[in-house]
């Protein structure tokens, strides 16, 4: 039996074709645009998560100097 779509790729195959169909369906204009959003969405998480790395690193360093030189 036949899924549905016709092609017998089954429910992954359908997705992959709405996908596909959607993407064409888009003018190249839109279709830069969601890429942008995308690489800017990952460049803002990839930065804030260095800033958050950077940051727990320079507190664990002053709790550490702080530490050591208690009288």
């Amino acid at each position: 039996m036949a899924e549905a779509g016709g092609n017998g790729n089954g429910r992954g195959g359908l997705i992959a074709d709405v996908s596909t169909k959607l993407i064409r369906a888009l003018p190249p204009a839109m279709t830069l645009l969601v890429v942008l959003n995308i690489i800017f969405l990952g460049v803002s998480a990839w930065t804030f998560q260095h800033n958050s790395d950077r940051r727990a690193d320079m507190i664990a360093k002053i709790v550490d100097s702080c530490l050591q030189h208690q009288p």
